[in-house]
């Protein structure tokens, strides 16, 4: 299908947000991609998929530990970073977490989670260590 004609298939983003061309039709603006727009898609799918809090964190420790060999708290302090803002992370840190969660996010969104709770839990946990370790060796401390 290719991207285009995926994108033009998509529903119009509702937004109030638009910018004047230069003969004054108003067109929608499109939002920047950034560390944190990418977290947020993140944990929002996880909990579109019966996860809360307990499960996001969860799913962020499976994936630091995949992608990174480490924990999440041995990550910030052997980086110096200050916990629970990415930005203090090293550059390769932040596109890594990036790739990451881009790539944990689609594929949660095709994946049918179903069951109790618990079930659920697992099941997008697990699917978040698998899609971490598929991306993983793209980085080069993976090589």
């Amino acid at each position: 299908m290719g991207f285009i004609n995926w994108l033009r298939n998509q529903p119009e983003e509702n937004s109030e947000s638009s910018q004047l061309s230069l003969l004054e039709e108003s067109k929608p603006v499109r939002s920047r991609v950034d560390g944190a727009t990418v977290r947020k898609d993140f944990t929002r799918t996880i909990q579109d998929k019966g996860g809360d809090s307990r499960t996001q964190a969860h799913a962020t420790e499976r994936m630091t530990r995949r992608l990174f060999g480490c924990g999440t708290d041995e990550l910030y302090e052997e980086t110096e970073g200050r916990r629970g803002d990415r930005t203090t992370l090293p550059q390769d840190a932040q596109s890594a977490y990036i790739v990451g969660e881009t790539a944990a996010t689609h594929r949660l969104k095709a994946t049918a989670i179903d069951g109790n709770k618990r079930e659920r839990h697992q099941q997008i946990i697990d699917t978040v260590e698998d899609t971490s370790e598929q991306v993983k060796g793209i980085f080069p401390w993976n090589w």
